[in-house]
């Protein structure tokens, strides 16, 4: 199989449109310009409107890591005490960099698969003062997805910054910034956005910009300073370091793809995708990584039947025309997990289900061939019914 003709279903990077490919490869302008300017201020407003947010929003050259130092390194000092929450891989990592700008991290743990616990971390939170809370929404080790407005709800009762990673959830699941107090929420270019990886991107409260200002050390990076930034996000013809201009042309596109889409309707869609996939894993036998309830609209994680190995799955996968990943972490070779974000349609679905099924076959792995895919169309049916 080519692998122009692959179809990439992986937590991120996912799929992107022609028309965003194009704006990409648009001749590349000067920053200053007046073109390049009105673009990225037409993209910034938009972000906002994804966000929901009237606040500050960042892009900024650089992958959703970047984004988590730069969350950190803006509003937390060496001796503050800060709580990340980790049901996950993209937890611990978190907890990882917070490290590295704090002697006073902790983490809080729940079982991968499980969600976190809103009444656990405000036990914590009551035993001791801290200046942020870390919550992933979507740990895309798991697919499990945390229960955001209420964790935002319990952090604000304490009085604590709130810092959200949405990488795998933004653009295709609901993120309220403002509604749900949160300070800052971040994420990268190349998931339910749709654009390929290269863009880092922030929202900063007030109460996060104040955090900045009132620090008593330096912020300990000159690029990742907010207070470097803030005058070029508020108006782009201003200059700090170079924006990646085909980047934000492709950026601008895909914001007004999923604008035009109305972001209901996009949500809506992408809960019609995981319920068929749920579904269809079911019928043939998989069990799903996620607890019931709290599973993610952006992606899915399955466990192998005994007898599949990953490699050979996801080999015969790749001959089928179609890419999903493995596991990561204590979740290595037991899992596989397929992204369903973005601009995935319900026949990208379809075809994925049946390469799902003809690789289990093609393994030796007993089940009723075509029961999934049935599954799939029947639960597509409903949703779009109803719709």
């Amino acid at each position: 199989m080519s692998a122009e003709r692959q179809l990439v279903m992986i937590p991120g990077p996912t799929n992107v449109d022609p028309s965003v490919l194009r704006a990409l490869a648009r001749p590349t302008t000067s920053h200053v310009s007046p073109s390049f300017v009105a673009t990225f201020r037409g993209a910034l407003e938009n972000l906002k409107k994804v966000m929901k947010t009237s606040g500050d929003v960042f892009v900024i050259a650089g992958s959703g890591t970047l984004a988590m130092e730069m969350a950190v390194s803006n509003v937390v000092e060496p001796d503050d005490k800060v709580l990340v929450v980790s049901n996950g891989y993209f937890g611990d990592r978190f907890a990882d960099v917070v490290s590295r700008f704090t002697d006073g991290a902790e983490k809080l743990s729940f079982e991968w698969g499980k969600a976190a616990d809103p009444h656990k971390i405000k036990e914590k939170l009551e035993a001791g003062k801290h200046k942020a809370v870390i919550v992933v929404h979507v740990d895309t080790s798991t697919g499990v997805a945390n229960d955001i407005c209420e964790i935002a709800r319990v952090v604000k009762e304490q009085g604590a910054l709130f810092i959200l990673d949405t990488v795998c959830s933004l653009g295709g699941m609901d993120i309220r910034v403002d509604e749900w107090g949160i300070d800052i929420c971040l994420t990268g270019s190349q998931k339910a956005l749709a654009v390929p990886p290269g863009l880092a991107i922030l929202s900063a409260s007030k109460e996060a910009l104040d955090a900045r200002i009132k620090r008593k050390a330096k912020v300990p990076s000159y690029y990742m300073d907010f207070e470097n930034w803030l005058p070029v996000m508020r108006d782009p013809s201003k200059y700090f370091a170079t924006p990646p201009v085909n980047m934000i042309y492709g950026f601008a596109q895909s914001l007004e793809m999923i604008l035009n889409e109305g972001l209901e309707k996009r949500f809506a869609r992408h809960i019609a995708i995981a319920r068929a996939m749920r579904s269809a894993l079911g019928e043939i036998g998989l069990g799903i990584v996620a607890e019931e309830n709290r599973r993610a609209d952006t992606m899915t994680a399955a466990y192998y039947p005994s007898g599949v190995e990953d490699e050979a799955f996801r080999g015969s996968m790749a001959r089928h025309g179609i890419v999903v990943a493995g596991g990561l972490g204590q979740l290595r070779g037991k899992i596989f997990r397929v992204g369903h974000m973005g601009n995935v349609s319900p026949n990208d679905l379809v075809a994925t289900i049946g390469a799902i099924e003809a690789s289990l076959s093609q393994l030796g792995y007993s089940f009723e061939v075509g029961a999934g895919a049935g599954a799939a169309l029947e639960s597509l049916g409903k949703s779009y019914s109803a719709g």
